[in-house]
């Protein structure tokens, strides 16, 4: 398994995100941390997501990557942009329907900035963050009706195990 790794930058009025390897739910936290930065910061007109180096990418990663397009501040006046040279991951992204909320470029040209690295998520004895993974789910429903249809299961388990009847 080649273990994921997740970056972010702001530089300007442009915030970045780099996911490399496979992106999986342990890195939910991470990644949650670093789209909640850039979706924060005031200053960023646009963001950029760099999938280039990624092999893998589940449901509930893409559901936070979701939010960088259905959360963007008013402030946020450009369209945000994937860029992506794998084909697999190029239909995933269509597929679930990034293609109408993002731009996606599928050849290299993103220039390389600074990148600072995500802390790694603590362990939790607990387990999974419910709410995380709910709440990134829900925000793949937000982009298109097909993803209602195919989360709606997810999300009303989610709910009925968090005490919601929503």
């Amino acid at each position: 398994m080649n273990s994921g790794q997740i970056y972010y930058a702001i530089t300007g009025q442009r915030g970045f995100l780099k996911l490399a390897g496979e992106i999986r739910y342990p890195l939910a936290a991470s990644l949650n941390q670093a789209v909640n930065t850039l979706l924060a910061a005031p200053e960023i007109q646009g963001v950029v997501v760099d999938l280039q180096e990624t092999d893998f990418i589940d449901s509930t990663c893409l559901g936070l990557l979701a939010r960088v397009a259905t959360q963007k501040p008013r402030t946020q006046r450009e369209r945000p942009v994937i860029v992506s040279t794998h084909a697999d991951i190029n239909q995933l992204l269509e597929t679930m329907g990034f293609d109408h909320a993002f731009v996606l470029l599928h050849s290299s040209g993103v220039a390389a900035t600074d990148f600072g690295r995500t802390t790694e998520p603590a362990g939790t004895a607990a387990g999974p963050d419910r709410q995380l993974i709910l709440d990134a789910h829900r925000a793949l429903c937000d982009l298109n009706e097909k993803n209602r249809q195919l989360f709606r299961n997810v999300i009303d388990l989610l709910d009925e195990e968090n005490g919601d009847s929503k």
